[in-house]
C-alpha cells in the first residue's frame, strides 16, 4: 500500500478517464466512512436540468456510484454522489490501493 498526498489522490481521481475505482471518504452529513465504487464520466440518467451548484466550487467530485459495495445499513444504491476531495481517506486504482496521508 502506497502513502500518497491528497493533491496526488486529486489528481488521480481525475484522471481515470472512466475507469472503475473505489474510493473511501468521510461523508459531510454524519463524519462516517462511506466506501463507493464507481467512476467519473458517466452522462446516462443524466436529465440535462443540472445541478444547484457547481460541485467543483464546493471542493466536490461527482463520481457515478455502480452500486457494488453495500453501506451500513446493507443497502446497495447506484447513482451519482459527490465526493468531498478533502476527506479522501484511501483510493484504489488500476490494481493500487492508494492510502491518503493528510501531511504526505
Amino acid at each position: 500500500m502506497l502513502k500518497v498526498s491528497n493533491g496526488v489522490a486529486r489528481s488521480l481521481l481525475k484522471a481515470t478517464n472512466g475507469q472503475f475505482f473505489s474510493v473511501t471518504f468521510v461523508k459531510r452529513s454524519d463524519r462516517s466512512l462511506r466506501t463507493i465504487h464507481g467512476r467519473t464520466g458517466v452522462t446516462k440518467g443524466v436529465t440535462g436540468k443540472g445541478s444547484r451548484y457547481t460541485p467543483a466550487e464546493h471542493d466536490l467530485i461527482t463520481i457515478w456510484d455502480s452500486g457494488q459495495i453495500a453501506n451500513e445499513q446493507g443497502e446497495r444504491s447506484k447513482g451519482h454522489k459527490n465526493v468531498p476531495l478533502n476527506d479522501i481517506k484511501e483510493l484504489r486504482v488500476g490494481g493500487a490501493t492508494l492510502r491518503v496521508q493528510p501531511n504526505a
